[in-house]
């Protein structure tokens, strides 16, 4: 038969229909790669859990020592906005390699063998000679495809605007771990401030109670009166509900500070770090606004989004531009792959000009360019944002230490005052109206110099924050 290639022809014709066969079966091959990653996952979830023990923090953990800068570290891995901005990174590099595709080379293969019939007098030929129903018949191919961009203006600023959206989620997961370091240092100073308040609480119980058996001494030995005996255990009630009160408000720190962190909650955390009041070498205005505006992360991500807009302005003006590329395809075809099958291909070079799609293209370059706008405007307010939260720090940090100073000499003041009234009270020359003042002037005195250390340390923390180098904060 004329028809019939020859034994040699149809061995390497059913070897290329052979090869194109594996080449169509990439599920197996990805369900081993998944296999793979899987075991992987695997393995990252029992490294995970070995560093959990190894750091010593675990579920049945009862009492957690706890400095400054291990909350700082244990709450970068553990909270959610820095798991997230993780994860956004990753949805990032995925979104630029999916930008790169159109500019790599695409290749596919595909085979099939069909059985047809077809009615000519359907598609109008109708002859006389000529019968209208044909076929059956058959018909085999098998085919290797390969298409490439050779040049796409457009698909390469939109590829390069996604590598500048990687480096974005970079230096959103950067901010991510500032903001969350802020939050455990604000939480790490206020469950301080909530401790040396409750310690400052059981001092003024105590010192009420001394005060109440020194009435009663005094009431017994005739000197003092009923109503000083009264006054005195009126301020030992009112201490033991300022002491409950402490108390909460402690437990309410300490839960906050374990929730940020991630420890499990219900546990004691017991602070290695204290709250003092120590005067560094503060910045000036100038150097601490020039230091931050190198080192803010918000800053560092509003310039990079304006280059990402003005990338994504330019893909989408490129769109108007013609585009080159190449197409073929080589394989077999014939009736069956073993009768009359033979070699066939095509090779093409594309060009695509664009002259008309309803304006489509128009309306994406206005709607690039208003976007760039926006990204100069936030720029803009985010530097003075910036410069705005610097100097709000160094005046609210300069104020804060002279709340200390004023905080260490009214304590100072207040001791002296009520050593000197409880002398006279028990010298019996006065009642205990002095010593009742006297001391509500030291409790006020205690707990002011509390707030003050607190207030000057968060303002240690929020100057730490505005300069971009709340993870390096140490108290």
């Amino acid at each position: 038969m004329s028809g019939v290639v020859s034994s040699n022809g149809r061995i390497r014709q059913l070897t290329l229909a052979a090869i194109l066969w594996l080449l169509s079966i990439p599920p197996f091959i990805c369900s081993a790669q998944r296999g793979s990653y899987d075991a992987q996952t695997a393995a990252g979830s029992r490294i995970s859990e070995q560093r959990s023990t190894d750091s010593g923090v675990t579920a049945s953990s009862a009492t957690i020592g706890l400095s400054l800068e291990k909350a700082i570290q244990i709450a970068i891995e553990n909270n959610l906005n820095t798991a997230l901005a993780r994860e956004r990174k990753n949805e990032a590099h995925g979104l630029k390699r999916e930008s790169l595709s159109p500019l790599l080379p695409n290749l596919s293969s595909g085979i099939f063998q069909s059985n047809n019939t077809a009615n000519l007098f359907a598609q109008g030929l109708v002859f006389a000679q000529v019968p209208a129903f044909i076929g059956p018949y058959k018909t085999f191919d098998a085919r290797l495809r390969l298409s490439q961009t050779i040049f796409d203006l457009g698909a390469i600023r939109t590829f390069q605007s996604a590598q500048v959206g990687e480096g974005i989620a970079g230096l959103q997961e950067n901010l991510a771990r500032e903001q969350v370091a802020t939050a455990a240092t604000l939480g790490y100073v206020e469950l301080l401030r909530s401790e040396q308040a409750l310690q400052a609480a059981q001092a003024n119980l105590g010192l009420a109670q001394d005060l109440l058996k020194l009435a009663e001494d005094q009431h017994n030995a005739g000197i003092a009166t009923g109503i000083d005996v009264a006054r005195a255990a009126t301020s030992v009630s009112q201490n033991m509900l300022a002491l409950a009160q402490a108390r909460t408000a402690w437990e309410q720190a300490n839960l906050r500070l374990q929730r940020i962190t991630g420890l499990p909650l219900g546990s004691r955390l017991v602070l290695t770090d204290t709250m003092r009041f120590v005067l560094g070498n503060t910045p000036t205005v100038e150097i601490a606004i020039s230091g931050a505006m190198q080192t803010r992360a918000e800053l560092q991500i509003a310039a990079q989004l304006l280059k990402q807009r003005r990338l994504e302005h330019k893909a989408s003006v490129a769109e108007q531009y013609p585009s080159l590329g190449f197409a073929g395809n080589y394989g077999s075809s014939g009736i069956t792959p073993w009768l009359t099958n033979l070699p066939t291909r095509s090779v093409a070079l594309l060009v695509n000009v664009p002259i008309f799609n309803g304006g489509l293209t128009r309306g994406r370059i206005e709607v690039a360019k208003s976007q760039e706008c926006q990204a100069e405007l936030q720029l803009r307010d985010t530097e003075a944002q910036v410069e705005e939260d610097v100097r709000l720090a160094l005046v609210t940090l300069a104020t804060a230490t002279e709340q200390v100073r004023a905080a260490e000499s009214t304590l100072n003041l207040a001791e002296r005052e009520l050593r000197m009234a409880r002398d006279r009270f028990a010298a019996g020359v006065a009642d205990n109206i002095e010593v009742v003042q006297a001391q509500t002037s030291l409790e006020n005195a205690r707990n002011g110099r509390v707030t003050a250390l607190a207030v000057y340390n968060t303002a240690r923390v929020n100057l730490a924050a505005a300069l971009g180098r709340a993870q390096s904060f140490r108290l």
